[in-house]
């Protein structure tokens, strides 16, 4: 049996949310990625509004480690501006060649 493919998770993290629903989401990506059979690895959270520290942090990450696969709760947790959100998700797929899942059904 072939070794399972590396996941990372990414978060948004909204000043305001609760403790209890960060750890839920945490919880959602650590199940999507036992779920589909992925090894899970980290999770980046991005805690600044309209940073991209953790994102780039992904992204080198991404690159370092040769893996190919994101999950997010949903593609909100990139960015809640459409424009800004579609060149986060172009950079990961065309710049990165990954795959972004997300948790929300």
């Amino acid at each position: 049996m072939g070794l399972k493919p590396t996941i990372y998770g990414f978060l948004r993290v909204p000043v305001d949310a609760p403790d209890a629903d960060i750890c839920q989401m945490e919880r959602d990506l650590r199940s999507f990625a036992e779920t589909e059979d992925f090894s899970f690895a980290t999770i980046f959270h991005e805690h600044v509004p309209g940073s991209q520290a953790a994102f780039l942090e992904l992204t080198h990450e991404l690159r370092r480690a040769d893996a190919r696969d994101v999950v997010v709760p949903s593609l909100e947790h990139l960015s809640t501006h459409p424009l800004v959100r579609e060149l986060m998700l172009s950079h990961l797929e065309q710049g990165v060649g990954a795959r972004i899942w997300t948790v929300e059904q």
